[in-house]
């Protein structure tokens, strides 16, 4: 059980379309569905409706060079070549579908106006959370010099101070004051194939999940359903206040 006070908030990110980059903010509201506009629109087969799926198809692999933004009304997407489009548009569809060789299109997870929705592939937590400590000992495993936050897509990422192995499996049940949010710790993350794929400045590297695999039965990090809603800030402390 980790100390009543042990960590800050070192990171925190929001990704409005799903398996795409996200951005990284300073300060966010953290209500009971999570973070506002996290993962709420996707991009998807325009002919299955399924969406994107970089761990189980290599022809999603390109989404993770992909990034996005909350807009005034709708998330936007940008393009390698330096571009944003809003997503919902047909303009933005056609560039998808020319940058991934087969018709994709834009969707959202909850009906907004006339546009199609899509099913999630997976149930949604509120919020997920990694460690600066658990990152530093998955980085000795695997033996390289540092295991970047962005191949897990974290909500919030905490620093906290070196301790054995990975140590939010110990938080499990507990209750989380962090920042003006508290939060209860329900579960461990089950990494997926996600982890290894190549983005932006980063490699692809298969020695991440079956490290985890050997190591952690593939889990990284947690889960956690919101109490009460609050808002988090860069640097906000963070304490367990109830086992």
């Amino acid at each position: 059980m980790a100390p009543p006070q042990f960590g800050t908030i070192e990171e925190i990110w929001r990704y409005p379309v799903s398996s795409l980059g996200g951005e990284r903010l300073t300060s966010v509201e953290l209500g009971t569905d999570g973070i506002e506009g996290d993962r709420s629109w996707c991009v998807a087969d325009a002919q299955s409706g399924h969406p994107a799926a970089p761990e189980k198809e290599a022809r999603w692999k390109p989404a993770l060079f992909l990034h996005s933004r909350s807009g005034r009304d709708r998330p936007e997407i940008g393009f390698p070549d330096g571009e944003w489009l809003r997503v919902g548009e047909r303009d933005t569809d056609a560039k998808l579908t020319l940058y991934f060789g087969f018709e994709v299109e834009t969707r959202p997870y909850v009906a907004t106006g006339d546009a199609q929705t899509a099913v999630n592939r997976y149930e949604v937590s509120p919020v997920h959370l990694v460690t600066t400590n658990s990152l530093r000992h998955l980085s000795t495993i695997v033996g390289t010099d540092d295991i970047d936050s962005r191949r897990f897509r974290p909500n919030v990422v905490l620093r906290t101070p070196a301790a054995e192995g990975f140590e939010e499996k110990s938080w499990l049940g507990s209750r989380m004051q962090m920042g003006e949010a508290t939060i209860h710790i329900c579960e461990e993350a089950k990494r997926c194939g996600m982890t290894l794929i190549a983005q932006p400045g980063l490699p692809e590297n298969p020695d991440v999940l079956r490290s985890l695999l050997r190591q952690n039965k593939r889990n990284f990090g947690i889960y956690g359903d919101v109490e009460i809603s609050g808002k988090l800030t860069l640097g906000d402390p963070v304490e367990i206040v109830t086992g």
